[in-house]
């Protein structure tokens, strides 16, 4: 670990430049740029936005997106439901594992809606909660795993059961890494060292089974509580061989559901968050939402 100091006798314990640093004293400072974009209608596609406190007094907040209807002006059916958590290297978050408590409590939420009860009109006037689905990107998809996960130990309640998983460059370490690439080792070095930092009291990425599903004596992955999972990977993402490899363990588990997997070729690690509108970022979104149409 670093031996800088911050100036005030403060000394850095881990510095990840452009990224995060965090001191002994438990003071961290995030350099990644978050620009807060209000809910809204959007002017170009006509999806509207809204923020929701699931439970004010811990600042737990959703934001809910509603497509416009059709030209008919009125929906054919109910619209599936797809619960998605954000990336942010779990240093955007609460401490872990605390964020996974809240994924959960999100899920429970949704289900709370069934049969018109709960009290969001978006979610029970639009809601149809036999098609719900869980995702997230890079930490977000780390958390979605594990939520699907306690999915298959726990009723969600309501009777409502989770359809899909979709993993889009999940974050996982350990294991052995088939990396060559210098600035690939690097980066994969820097995240093993992040982890305790993020989870104290981690045994370790090799043996935790929260940043390694596919750990000796993690839980098994035949109880995922879901039928269908997608991962999307990319091509030059350091984390693709453990995308690859749950997708490989999963298959061999004996959990009895559909696993797809779809690789960006030559593509880094969020690399639809820096060129959205890329020939390759816009063929994941039809991936995507092809695979969550027939769930």
């Amino acid at each position: 670990m670093a031996n800088a100091d911050a100036g005030d006798g403060d000394e850095v314990i881990l510095d990840a430049p452009g990224f995060i640093r965090v001191y002994r004293s438990g003071r961290v400072e995030r350099f990644l740029p978050v620009d807060f974009a209000p809910p809204s209608t959007d002017a170009a596609t006509g999806v509207s936005s809204k923020d929701v406190a699931i439970l004010p007094d811990a600042c737990l907040l959703v934001r809910i997106y509603l497509p416009l209807p059709p030209s008919s002006g009125s929906y054919s059916g109910k619209l599936p439901v797809l619960v998605f958590f954000h990336g942010g290297g779990f240093c955007l978050e609460h401490p872990v594992p605390a964020l996974y408590g809240d994924a959960w409590t999100a899920l429970q939420w949704v289900a709370a809606h069934s049969v018109g009860r709960g009290q969001e009109p978006w979610l029970t006037a639009h809601a149809d909660l036999g098609r719900v689905h869980v995702g997230g990107e890079s930490a977000g998809a780390n958390i979605a795993h594990h939520a699907a996960m306690r999915a298959g130990r726990e009723e969600l309640g309501h009777g409502v059961k989770l359809s899909s998983l979709v993993m889009i460059h999940p974050y996982f370490l350990g294991g052995e890494s088939s990396e060559t690439d210098d600035m690939g080792v690097a980066l994969l070095r820097e995240l093993v060292r992040l982890w305790p930092v993020v989870c104290p009291g981690t045994s370790g990425c090799d043996d935790d089974p929260l940043i390694n599903p596919m750990a000796e004596g993690a839980p098994n992955l035949a109880s995922l509580g879901c039928r269908r999972v997608l991962v999307c990977v990319g091509g030059k993402d350091p984390m693709r061989g453990r995308g690859r490899l749950y997708c490989e363990k999963l298959k061999r588990s004996g959990w009895r559901g559909e696993v797809d997997d779809w690789e960006a070729d030559g593509q880094g690690h969020g690399f639809h968050l820096s060129c959205p509108m890329s020939a390759e970022a816009e063929a994941q979104v039809r991936v995507i939402a092809e695979f969550l149409t027939y769930g």
